[in-house]
């Protein structure tokens, strides 16, 4: 299992932040998000023989926030 932390602009309440988990959330491999609405993070963890950051990345944009490099 990896865990990864990204940064992620355009949350502003509690629902950005479940839905930003929702969006990972159901990415096959990934076991574990914590959304800090606050710090405007994401910590994932995942299996990366299932799944990979630029997937996670990608969930994160088509829910319509952006991830910070």
């Amino acid at each position: 299992m990896v865990t990864e932390t990204i940064k992620i602009e355009g949350m502003m309440c509690g629902h950005c932040q479940a839905n930003v988990e929702k969006s990972i959330g159901a990415i096959a491999g990934v076991s574990e998000v914590k959304v800090d609405l606050a710090a405007k993070q994401a910590t994932v963890t995942f299996d990366a023989s299932v799944a990979n950051l630029d997937a996670i990345k990608a969930a994160v944009a088509d829910a319509g926030y952006t991830v910070v490099a």
